[in-house]
C-alpha cells in the first residue's frame, strides 16, 4: 500500500457550515464507487442512541400491560380482538413508539450544528409527527388482522403474553427511533409514495366485492365503501407528507436564492396541491353538500397540477430540457385520455382516473427530484482537489 499522504483542501463554507476542527478524526466510507466521511463521534452517538433507548419503553409498556392483565384478571389472553395482545400493542405501542420517534428526532435536531437544518426540521415536526403516528397505527393494524386471521382463536398465557407484547413493542420502538434518524428528502419522498401508492392499492382490494371500479376512485372514500375512512385517512396522510416535503425542499433552497419570485410561486402551488390533496379525503364525495365541496377541491387540483406542468419552464430555475420535454408529453397524453374519455367515450371513468392518477404521481415525482437537484447539486456539491 502506498505511504503517499494525500490532501483534500475543504471550502471555507463546508468547514463553517460543519464546525470542522483541525486534527479531527473521521470514519471513510466506500460505497458505489464514492467516498463518504462521518465524524466519529457522532456515528457513535446515532449507534449508542438506538441500541440504549429501544428496550426502555417498551419494558415501560410493558408493566403497564401487565398491571392492566393483573387488574382485569386476565390470566390467558388471546392473540386478537378485544382485550388482547394485538390490542395492547396496537395503543401502547403506538404510544411508546411516538414517544421513541419524538425523543429521537428533537435530540437529533438538538445536536444539528448547522442552524438552517435546525430550523428546516423544526418546521416539519408537526406534521412528520402527525404522518408517522398514522402510518404506525394503520401498520399495527393491518400487522395484527393479517396475524389473527392466521392464528384464530389462540390464547396464550399472562408470561408468553408479555414476552410477545415487549417482541412486538421493541420492534416498533426500534422502528420509529430508526425513522428519526433517517428523515431525509429522499426518505420523506419515498414514505409520500408508499403512503399514497399503498393506501390507494388496500382500498382496491378491499372493495374489490363492491365492484367499485364500476363507479370511480372517489367511491373508495364514501359511505357505499368497506372502511372508507382508510383510503381517506391515506390521501389526509399523503398531503400532510407532501406539505412536510416542500417544506424540506424550499426552506433551505430559497435561503441560497433569496426574492426569487418564480420559486415563491412555486412553492405556493405545491402547497396548495397538497392542501387539496388532503381535503379531498377530508371531504369525501357523499350524497349532499360533501359531494359538491369534494368536487370544488378535486376541480382545485387539477388546475393547479395543469399550472404547474404548463409552467415548469418559467416556474423552476435552470429547469432542465428533458424535464420540460417530459412533462410537457405527459400533460399531451392527460389531455389525450381526456377526449377519449369526455368527448369520444372510448375510456370509462375509473380507466381515465386510474391513467391520470398514475401520470400525474409520476410527474410530481420528477419535479420533486429537479427541485431536490436544483439545491443540493448546485449549492451543495463542491469541486475539490486532492494534493
Amino acid at each position: 500500500m502506498s505511504k503517499t499522504p494525500y490532501h483534500i483542501n475543504l471550502p471555507e463554507e463546508v468547514v463553517t457550515e460543519l464546525h470542522l476542527q483541525p486534527e479531527q478524526s473521521f470514519h471513510l466510507t466506500l460505497r458505489n464507487g464514492s467516498l463518504t466521511l462521518h465524524p466519529i463521534d457522532g456515528q457513535n452517538e446515532i449507534q449508542t442512541l438506538s441500541l440504549r433507548h429501544f428496550l426502555v419503553p417498551s419494558v415501560l409498556a410493558a408493566l403497564l400491560f401487565i398491571g392492566y392483565a393483573l387488574y382485569q384478571r386476565h390470566f390467558q389472553l388471546p392473540l386478537g380482538g378485544d382485550n388482547s395482545i394485538a390490542s395492547a400493542v396496537i395503543l401502547l405501542g403506538e404510544m411508546s413508539g411516538m414517544l421513541s420517534f419524538l425523543v429521537t428526532y428533537v435530540q437529533e435536531v438538538r445536536r444539528q450544528p448547522n442552524s438552517l437544518k435546525r430550523k428546516t426540521s423544526w418546521r416539519v415536526f408537526p406534521a412528520l409527527l402527525i404522518a408517522f403516528a398514522i402510518i404506525l397505527a394503520f401498520i399495527t393494524s393491518g400487522f395484527f388482522w393479517a396475524i389473527n386471521y392466521l392464528f384464530q382463536n389462540v390464547t396464550f398465557d399472562l408470561f408468553t403474553s408479555v414476552v410477545l407484547f415487549v417482541l412486538f413493542d421493541a420492534i416498533i420502538n426500534f422502528l420509529m427511533i430508526y425513522a428519526a434518524l433517517s428523515i431525509s428528502t429522499l426518505f420523506i419522498t419515498a414514505i409520500f409514495v408508499m403512503t399514497m401508492i399503498g393506501g390507494v392499492l388496500i382500498a382496491m382490494v378491499t372493495n374489490s366485492s363492491r365492484l367499485w371500479w364500476q363507479y370511480n376512485l372517489s367511491f373508495l372514500g364514501t359511505d357505499g365503501a368497506l372502511d372508507a375512512w382508510q383510503f381517506n385517512a391515506t390521501l389526509i396522510l399523503a398531503g400532510l407528507i407532501w406539505i412536510a416535503l416542500v417544506d424540506y425542499l424550499f426552506v433551505p433552497l430559497q435561503q441560497v436564492m433569496r426574492g426569487n419570485h418564480r420559486l415563491i410561486v412555486l412553492r405556493v402551488l405545491l402547497t396548495l396541491s397538497a392542501i387539496s390533496l388532503a381535503g379531498i379525503g377530508a371531504f369525501p364525495n357523499n350524497a349532499g353538500q360533501l359531494h359538491f365541496i369534494h368536487d370544488q377541491i378535486a376541480n382545485g387540483l387539477v388546475y393547479f397540477i395543469l399550472i404547474l406542468m404548463a409552467g415548469n419552464r418559467w416556474l423552476l430555475p435552470n429547469a432542465p430540457r428533458e424535464f420540460m420535454v417530459t412533462s410537457y408529453v405527459i400533460g399531451g397524453v392527460l389531455v389525450v385520455t381526456m377526449l377519449l374519455f369526455e368527448v369520444i367515450g372510448y375510456l370509462s371513468l375509473t380507466a381515465f382516473e386510474i391513467i391520470a392518477f398514475g401520470l400525474t404521481l409520476s410527474w410530481i415525482l420528477l419535479l420533486l427530484q429537479n427541485i431536490y437537484r436544483l439545491y443540493y447539486h448546485a449549492y451543495q456539491t463542491f469541486v475539490v482537489k486532492i494534493s
